[in-house]
Formats: structure tokens, C-alpha cells, sequence
């Protein structure tokens, strides 16, 4: 080959009809003015016709485009079980946590020994029981608001402790400094 003749590489990738539009139009004009570079494109096109697969045949073809179908129903299949499973799991641990919801408080009264009326433990039970029952009905901001704390009664003259009088505010020096 000379130097006006196309590349072995370019010779090959257009054999192999892989080139871009505008290199494949340059290369075929050349190929019309060149007998040898065209006898390496055949030559090259003869090995690479060896390599090549045969065409599929129809049950290969009908298989092939079968397999979208098929991949996406397996897929389906599969995902419709998982959520029967997931479904399943749930609706059991729900029932598992409305039984221990329950059953839970009487297999624990079950499980204790049973006392006497005028026991210790039955009179600490009551006590606990009084106990919670004034702490759910009680306020959470009566604490709060109670009038027994310090700094929130009223003053003498009737105002709350609250109210700032105005001029507390012009006599004082800026920056907290004392006169």
C-alpha cells in the first residue's frame, strides 16, 4: 500500500461496516479508484463472513421475541409472590400483637401468685392504681399556673407581679450600669 491508500484499520472497520457516514463516503470513493485496497476490503469481508453467526432459525427467532414477555411475566410472578408473603407476614403480626394485646395482661395476672385481700402486695397494687388514675386525670399545666409560687402573686396595691412600670425602664442607665 502507498501513502495514498487508506489505513488497514480503516480498511477493516469499513469492512466490518462500522465506520461514521462521512469516513464511510471518503473510503468508498477511494475504493472505486483503487483496486487494491478494494480486494483488501473483500478479503476482509470474506474472514469476517467466517465469523459470523449463522442466521437464528424460526424457533430461535420465535424464542427471542418470546423473551420480553416471558422475562416480565417470571417478574411479575415473582413480584405478586412476594407480596402475598409480605401481606401474609403483616396479617400475622397483627393477630400476633392483638392476641398479646389481649391475652398479655390476663396470662400476667395468671402468672402471679395469688394474695390475700388485706396483703401487702394487694394494698401496694391499690396504691398504684389510686397513683395512676390522679396522674391521668390531672392537668399538666396546674403546676404551671399555680398561684403559690413565688414571684407570681399580685403585689400589694393589687397589680401582678408582672406588669413593668414604664419608667423602670427610662431611669435605668444603658447596658445594665449602675448611676
Amino acid at each position: 500500500m502507498t501513502a495514498s491508500h487508506e489505513s488497514e484499520e480503516t480498511l477493516s472497520l469499513f469492512a466490518a461496516d462500522a465506520l461514521e457516514p462521512g469516513d464511510e463516503a471518503r473510503v468508498r470513493a477511494h475504493l472505486d479508484t483503487c483496486a487494491p485496497c478494494r480486494q483488501e476490503v473483500d478479503a476482509q469481508r470474506d474472514v469476517l463472513g467466517l465469523a459470523a453467526l449463522p442466521p437464528p432459525s424460526p424457533r430461535e427467532q420465535a424464542v427471542l421475541e418470546a423473551l420480553p414477555r416471558t422475562t416480565v411475566g417470571v417478574w411479575r410472578q415473582s413480584q405478586v409472590r412476594q407480596a402475598a408473603r409480605m401481606r401474609t407476614t403483616g396479617g400475622l403480626l397483627a393477630v400476633a400483637a392483638a392476641v398479646l394485646l389481649v391475652f398479655g395482661p390476663l396470662a400476667q395476672r395468671a402468672s402471679r401468685p395469688p394474695s390475700a385481700p388485706g396483703s401487702p402486695a394487694t394494698a401496694l397494687a391499690e396504691d398504684d392504681t389510686l397513683f395512676l388514675e390522679q396522674w391521668a386525670m390531672a392537668d399538666p399545666l396546674s403546676d404551671a399556673l399555680d398561684d403559690d409560687e413565688p414571684g407570681l402573686e399580685s403585689s400589694e396595691d393589687g397589680a401582678d407581679a408582672w406588669d413593668v412600670d414604664p419608667e423602670d425602664f427610662l431611669s435605668s442607665s444603658p447596658l445594665g450600669e449602675s448611676p
